[in-house]
């Protein structure tokens, strides 16, 4: 499919079931999908949305935390409902960046 960081052939996480507070599959799952339907595909740029979306830098998919992993589906999934809606020429409704507000 592509060498973005949440394929399941990554043999980074073959540990990571035994540790309860890491991300399942289903959320693993779910940011891949995510992730591809805001066209960001390459490992280099998931990490780095991860650690902008997040604030934690991971350098491996293993290590992403269950409830960190929430957030990211939350703040992508954000993104990704405004990926491909109509531009309404109100630049606060069109604005690409999440702000505080949306964060909280």
């Amino acid at each position: 499919m592509g060498d973005g960081l949440f394929e399941l052939d990554d043999s980074a996480d073959q540990g990571a079931a035994a540790t309860p507070a890491l991300m399942s599959l289903v959320q693993r799952e779910t940011i891949r999908d995510l992730f591809a339907r805001i066209g960001v595909t390459g490992a280099r740029e998931q990490f780095d949305m991860v650690a902008e979306l997040t604030g934690v830098q991971i350098s491996s998919v293993a290590q992403l935390e269950a409830d960190k992993a929430n957030l990211l589906i939350h703040m992508l999934s954000g993104r990704a409902s405004r990926a491909h809606r109509m531009n309404t020429g109100n630049s606060w409704a069109d604005r690409d960046e999440d702000t505080w507000i949306d964060r909280l």
